[in-house]
């Protein structure tokens, strides 16, 4: 398989405020890491990684939060906030159309990077064109070609079904990022790459 342009995997740690837990929307959400993996577009091999704390000035890290993904508020304590980060993620990112990004279920992610890429001023535009590539959707066919449920899945479910359920530490960014590029490796190569 061969795609015309690198694949930026992306994925985003977030918090809300305490009432929102297990019901958190973008409206109402700080991103507090950002992971994401570059897949060159011929071998889908990762070739960069990006991987950043960010310090939430909207809703502080709640113990829910902390809970699942591992980050405590000292952790982003002294950080930069999504000004800096979000803006040295773009420059990472690269130019508009030098890369497609995705992220496993993009319905979450990709309107939160542009949300607060907006609250900043970051110009999403110059660098990401378009919609994003849901890797949740590639998962999806797979599990279909391979005879396995296609519903109520989650990333971890799916790399079980993949052989890969140990591979990754779940809910850090970076992982989750390698976890669905994992997913794309699978599907195209039959073989997650190292």
């Amino acid at each position: 398989m061969r795609y015309t342009t690198d694949i930026v995997v992306i994925d985003l740690e977030a918090t809300c405020p305490a009432e929102d837990q297990g019901n958190n929307s973008v409206e109402r959400s700080s991103i507090i890491e950002i992971g994401a993996v570059r897949l060159d577009r011929r071998s889908l091999e990762i070739t960069r990684e990006f991987s950043e704390l960010v310090r939430p000035e909207d809703y502080p890290i709640v113990p829910f939060i902390t809970d699942i993904t591992g980050i405590a508020p000292d952790m982003v304590k002294g950080k930069d906030t999504f000004l800096e980060v979000g803006q040295r993620f773009m420059d990472w990112y690269g130019p508009r159309n030098k890369a497609i990004i995705a992220a496993f279920g993009a319905y979450y992610d990709i309107p939160l990077l542009r949300k607060e890429c907006g609250r900043y001023g970051i110009d999403y535009r110059t660098h990401i064109a378009g919609g994003a590539f849901d890797l949740r959707a590639v998962a999806t066919a797979w599990l279909a070609t391979n005879n396995h449920r296609t519903s109520g899945l989650t990333l971890n479910s799916i790399l079980e079904k993949m052989d890969l359920g140990n591979r990754f530490k779940a809910h850090r960014a970076v992982e989750d990022a390698k976890a669905a590029a994992a997913v794309l490796q699978i599907h195209h190569l039959g073989r997650a790459l190292d």
